[in-house]
C-alpha cells in the first residue's frame, strides 16, 4: 500500500512538473490554489473544448488538402474578347415536325410504295394522310417528351417495313429523316446583320439534329454525324465553306442580330413545350447541342419580343505544376488526357457526358437513339422497332442538371444509379456567362409591314422575334490554377491556428510525447531498480538469523554461507 501511494505521489509530481514547465498556454492555472469550487474543472472543460475544436479544424484542412491540393488564383491581367471564340448559337423551332414537310415526305413514300413494292410482299392500304400521321411517331426519338405516348406496335412494324422498302431494304436513318421533316433554316431565320452589314442567313446556318429537335446552328464547327457517308461529306463541305467570324468589339452594333420567323399555325404538329416560343441554345463551337449536359442551358424567345444576349467569356488555364497531380485530385483533364480518355480528337465535359449517355442507351436497348448519336463513334442506331425500349428508359436519360448513368441489375431495377464519375471539366479553355434582356417588339398595324431597319418589308402574318448577341465587355477576366497549396502552406496554417489558440507548436507535441514515454519510462525504471535494491537488502538481513526463522526455500543459502 505504501508502494502504491509512492507511485501515485511520483505520478503527481511528474504531472505537476509537466504543467509547470510546458510552454502550452493555459496549463499553469491548474497549479494555483483557488477557493472557488469546480474552478479547475470548468477551466479544464473550456481548455478541452478549444483543443478538440482546433484539431477538428486541422483534420478538415488536411482532408481538404488531400482531396484538392490546388488553389485557383485570379490573374490580374485582362484578356481582350477578340481572343475568345464566339460560341455556337442554335435556333430551334418549337414545331418539331413541319406538317408541310411531312406531307411532302409521305407523298414520296406513297408513290414509291405503289411503284416499287415487290409482288410477293403484302401491300399496305396506307394513303398519304395515314402515312403522314404515322410519321409523327418519329418525334418520340427526341429526348424531350415529358409524357410517354402510347405506341401501337402493329403500326410501328408496318411503318418500319415501309421505310425499309423506301430505302431499298437498307437500314433507314431516323436522324436524317427527322432533319428532312423539320422546318428549313431559310424559313426560320430569314434575315441577319453582322458588324452592321446585312448577311445571307442561308449561308451561315447549318441544319442539325439535337437531343430535343432539329435546330439551325450558327458558327458551328462540329463534323457531321449523319448515318450516310455521302451526306456526312456534304455536310462537312458545307461547314468548311462557312466564313470564320472574329468578334472584336463589345458593342451591340458590332454584334450579331437575327430575325426569327415562326411557321404558320396550320404547319404545327407537335411542340416541345405548351407554348410556341423559339428555343435558343448557346454552347462551344465543337460541342453537341444538347441541353441535357450543356452548362449554359437554353433561352426561350417568345413571339414579338427583342431579346438581347450579352455574353461574357472567362478564360482559364492551368500551370505545368498541376500536371503532376492526378486528374481525380485536380478534378480536370488536360486536352491530351481527355482525347485519350474518349479515344477521339475532341474532349469536353459535355462530350464525355454525351458518350456516357450513348453507352447507357446501348447497354439498355442495344442501340442509341439516332438524334442522340451526335458523334462519329461506331454504334448501332435504333429503328422504330427499338422505340418501345427507348420510351421505357427515356425518363432516365432525360435531365437538365446532371446525367445519371444507370446500371441494370439482375432484377432489371432502376434503383442502381451512378454518376459518370470519369467525366471531368477541362483544365484549359473558356467559359461563357450568359444573361438575357427582353423587350417587346412593336407590331405593325398595316399590311405593308415594317418600313425600315432589319424588319423592313416583313409583316406579322407569321410571328416574329429578334435576337441580339454580343460580348458584354471588351475585356475578360483570366483565371489560372496553380499548385500553391503544398505541404509548407499547410504547415503554416497549422502553426498559425495552434499558436493563436493556445501557443501550441510542434515542439509541444514532442514535449507531450516525451512526458508520456521518456519521463514515465525513467520513473518506472527507477522504481523497479529501487525495489530490486530493497529486496536485495532484505535478503542479506536474513543471514543474521537462525535457519528456522527463514522463509521456506532459503535454508540452502544459509548452509552454504
Amino acid at each position: 500500500m505504501d508502494q502504491l501511494s509512492e507511485v501515485e505521489s511520483k505520478s503527481r509530481r511528474l504531472f505537476k512538473d509537466f504543467l509547470r514547465n510546458s510552454y502550452i498556454s493555459g496549463l499553469q492555472p491548474f497549479l494555483l490554489e483557488t477557493s472557488v469550487h469546480y474552478a479547475k474543472a470548468l477551466w479544464l472543460t473550456f481548455l478541452a473544448a478549444i483543443v478538440v475544436s482546433t484539431h477538428i479544424v486541422i483534420v478538415n484542412l488536411t482532408l481538404e488538402y488531400i482531396d484538392q491540393p490546388t488553389e485557383i488564383h485570379m490573374a490580374p491581367n485582362l484578356v481582350h474578347v477578340a481572343n475568345s471564340p464566339f460560341p455556337a448559337v442554335a435556333v430551334c423551332s418549337s414545331n418539331m415536325i413541319s406538317k408541310r414537310q411531312m406531307q411532302t415526305y409521305a407523298a414520296k413514300i406513297y408513290l414509291h410504295q405503289g411503284d416499287n413494292s415487290p409482288t410477293d410482299t403484302p401491300q399496305l392500304a396506307l394513303d398519304v394522310d395515314d402515312l403522314a400521321r404515322r410519321l409523327l411517331v418519329l418525334a418520340n426519338f427526341y429526348l424531350n417528351a415529358h409524357d410517354e405516348t402510347p405506341l401501337d406496335l402493329v403500326e410501328l412494324g408496318q411503318l418500319h417495313w415501309v421505310l425499309n422498302s423506301y430505302y431499298n431494304g437498307s437500314d433507314y436513318s431516323v436522324h436524317d429523316i427527322l432533319r428532312e421533316l423539320s422546318p428549313d433554316c431559310v424559313d426560320l431565320v430569314p434575315r441577319g446583320i453582322i458588324y452592321g452589314s446585312p448577311v445571307d442567313t442561308s449561308q451561315l446556318f447549318l441544319k442539325r439534329a439535337t437531343s430535343s429537335g432539329v435546330c439551325c446552328i450558327f458558327n458551328y464547327r462540329r463534323p457531321s454525324y449523319s448515318q450516310y457517308p455521302s451526306k456526312r461529306a456534304q455536310d462537312n463541305a458545307e461547314m468548311a465553306s462557312l466564313p470564320e467570324l472574329i468578334f472584336e468589339s463589345n458593342s451591340i452594333l458590332n454584334g450579331i442580330q437575327f430575325v426569327l420567323q415562326d411557321t404558320n399555325e396550320d404547319d404545327y404538329t407537335q411542340t416541345y413545350f405548351s407554348n410556341t416560343a423559339f428555343r435558343l441554345q448557346i454552347f462551344p463551337q465543337e460541342d453537341y447541342a444538347t441541353i441535357q449536359s450543356n452548362t449554359n442551358g437554353g433561352i426561350l424567345v417568345d413571339h414579338n419580343t427583342i431579346v438581347e444576349v450579352p455574353i461574357q467569356p472567362t478564360f482559364f488555364d492551368s500551370s505545368e505544376a498541376v500536371r503532376g497531380v492526378t486528374n481525380q485530385t485536380r478534378r480536370c483533364y488536360f486536352p491530351e488526357e481527355g482525347r485519350r480518355l474518349l479515344n477521339q480528337s475532341y474532349y469536353s465535359l459535355d462530350e464525355c457526358l454525351l458518350l456516357c449517355r450513348i453507352e447507357s442507351m446501348v447497354q439498355h436497348c442495344g442501340c442509341a437513339s439516332s438524334p442522340m448519336a451526335g458523334s462519329s463513334i461506331n454504334v448501332a442506331y435504333c429503328t422504330l422497332l427499338d422505340l418501345p425500349c427507348l420510351m421505357r428508359w427515356k425518363r432516365i436519360w432525360y435531365g437538365y442538371t446532371e446525367y445519371p448513368y444507370v446500371q441494370l441489375d439482375d432484377q432489371d431495377d432502376e434503383s442502381s444509379i451512378e454518376q459518370c464519375k470519369h467525366c471531368l471539366p477541362t483544365c484549359d479553355g473558356v467559359n461563357f456567362d450568359i444573361v438575357s434582356n427582353v423587350a417587346p417588339l412593336r407590331r405593325t398595324y398595316n399590311s405593308s409591314g415594317y418600313f425600315h431597319g432589319l424588319l423592313k418589308g416583313l409583316t406579322n402574318e407569321r410571328p416574329l422575334s429578334i435576337i441580339k448577341l454580343f460580348f458584354r465587355l471588351r475585356f475578360a477576366q483570366a483565371t489560372q490554377m496553380d499548385m500553391v497549396g503544398d505541404w509548407v502552406i499547410l504547415l503554416n496554417r497549422f502553426g498559425g491556428i495552434l499558436s493563436l489558440m493556445y501557443g501550441f507548436s510542434i515542439i509541444s507535441y514532442i514535449e507531450i510525447l516525451y512526458y508520456l514515454t521518456g519521463k514515465w519510462f525513467v520513473h518506472y525504471y527507477r522504481s523497479f531498480k529501487s525495489k530490486k535494491e530493497t529486496s536485495k537488502t532484505d535478503s542479506q538481513s536474513y543471514s543474521l538469523n537462525w535457519e528456522e526463522l527463514l522463509p521456506h526455500g532459503t535454508g540452502s543459502s544459509v548452509r552454504q554461507h
